[in-house]
């Protein structure tokens, strides 16, 4: 079985070679062609938090072996016109104590100007934030594989005229299938994003704010549960069409009381705020993403305002890369709260909406996950995950969602060349407001990692890491990884 998993990769590889030399005689269009193989070694018992997480599920459980290949294209229809089309493919084989054969990504797109629609399976992250040093989006941080959908959207900001090219815009809409998970199948995902930018007239300053909304829908559960009817969930078009508009008091005359007092699915989202200022030599982003989970954050008696994930980044914008001298590319400071939820109570008739429970949910008990994967950030467990004796509740995902993160993250470089990067985190644990822990259990997580080029220029690079968890929460573990990865890239 083994060597079938590494065949596979390595036939990838020579399709690579193949279609890389059979693109570069192409030189009548405008093309772009991005291609990479890399080979890591994994060194742990159990693979470390920083190791693992954020890496759309494709890292091994503990020591072994991971072989990757892939290939992006995009390609000009014509000369005159500015239409592209263009796939991508992402391989990945790891041979470690559970084998895995992996499609992190395999899409079709077409893109015209800055318009594009995909279909398929695309790494990507939603929400406001540093995506390199951070912890994670809140609501889509790439720590699960990503789910099949079609989207059409906008791929960077595009301005508008009528402001003077003050404020720009750029958005998102979706539709996505997760198919089977523990609790439910052939259940589905709307999702659309809207994000504005603001340039702030003769200054360096740019504000952002913006929004991302989430939400499963439809689908049917595998055994009978109280809150839904017939193991059947709304999953009509008019579901659909109240499942995007958010429609507060669900759907008249519902299946069950379930069904009328609540939304139709499962929505979740951030809303973002942010601010950049760019100064001589260095530019600074402060974000802010506020959660969406039941409306919340809009009441007065039982705001979840509290809750969010804040961060503020130093980025320089002309490192000096010297001989035998430390310089820094980037330094971050996050915090992520998600204590509040609202309050510990939940009545309706009172009218207080508290107990927020996030990424699980009473109708869908696969919760905010894919593939038993936390969609959102890491530090929202699943019970799994965690290496703690208490009773939790089986038909959740997450068994720690109150949980209160402090984070710093590193990057730069020693010399001309050798690029570093380190994530530091600590967090405080409470568990959930129905299963709490009867303590709060502490936990570091932290990681090292050294890159840089293998001989002059031709994309050949050697990496390494060292990873730790200490703490209550995990089991104690430290662990390396080593590899080597060759990249490929062309634009005519």
């Amino acid at each position: 079985m083994k060597k079938y998993l590494l065949a596979l990769p390595l036939l990838f590889v020579g399709f690579l070679f193949v279609s890389h030399n059979a693109f570069s005689q192409d030189s009548t269009q405008k093309n772009f062609i991005q291609q990479y193989v890399s080979l890591t070694g994994y060194g742990s018992s159990a693979t470390p938090f920083w190791m693992r997480v954020n890496q759309y599920a494709t890292v091994p459980e503990a020591s072994g072996l991971s072989v990757r290949a892939s290939r992006q294209s995009l390609i000009a229809v014509s000369k005159k016109r500015p239409w592209q089309i263009g796939y991508g493919i992402d391989l990945a084989a790891n041979v470690s104590n559970k084998n895995q054969l992996i499609l992190p990504e395999l899409y079709a797109q077409v893109r015209y100007r800055q318009w594009d629609l995909y279909i398929g399976r695309k790494r990507e992250t939603f929400g406001l934030s540093d995506t390199l040093l951070g912890t994670g989006s809140y609501i889509w941080s790439g720590n699960a594989l990503p789910i099949p959908k079609i989207q059409v959207g906008i791929i960077d900001y595009i301005p508008l005229k009528f402001t003077k090219n003050i404020v720009s815009f750029k958005g998102t809409y979706a539709h996505g299938w997760f198919g089977s998970g523990d609790f439910a199948y052939g259940y589905l995902l709307h999702q659309k994003s809207f994000y504005l930018r603001i340039d702030v007239l003769k200054t360096r300053l740019k504000l952002y704010g913006g929004l991302n909304h989430q939400v499963q829908w439809g689908g049917k559960t595998y055994d009978d549960i109280g809150t839904v009817k017939n193991k059947t969930l709304p999953g009509s078009f008019n579901d659909y069409l109240l499942a995007v508009t958010g429609s507060l008091f669900g759907k008249k005359g519902g299946t069950n009381a379930f069904d009328s007092t609540n939304r139709v699915g499962n929505h979740v989202g951030t809303l973002d705020i942010g601010a950049e200022f760019e100064f001589r030599r260095v530019s600074v982003l402060c974000y802010r993403q506020s959660l969406i989970e039941d409306g919340s954050l809009a009441s007065v008696r039982n705001s979840n305002i509290a809750d969010g994930l804040q961060g503020v980044s130093f980025n320089v914008l002309y490192p000096d890369r010297v001989k035998g001298r430390i310089s820094f590319k980037k330094i971050l400071l996050e915090v992520l709260n998600t204590k509040s939820q609202g309050g510990s109570t939940f009545d309706f008739e009172g009218g207080i909406f508290g107990r927020d429970n996030y990424f699980n949910h009473q109708q869908y008990y696969d919760g905010w996950s894919y593939k038993r994967r936390i969609i959102g950030t890491p530090f929202i467990t699943n019970y799994k995950d965690t290496n703690r004796p208490e009773p939790f509740n089986g038909n959740e995902i997450a068994n720690n969602n109150r949980v209160l993160v402090y984070h710093l993250g590193v990057e730069g470089y020693y010399g001309e060349k050798l690029h570093f990067m380190s994530k530091l985190s600590y967090s405080l644990n409470y568990g959930t407001y129905g299963f709490p822990y009867p303590t709060v259990p502490k936990q570091f997580s932290g990681i090292f990692q050294l890159d840089g080029p293998i001989g002059k220029g031709g994309g050949l690079e050697w990496n390494a890491a060292v990873a730790l968890d200490r703490g209550q929460l995990y089991k104690n573990t430290f662990g390396g990884k080593i590899g080597i990865r060759k990249t490929w890239s062309r634009k005519k």
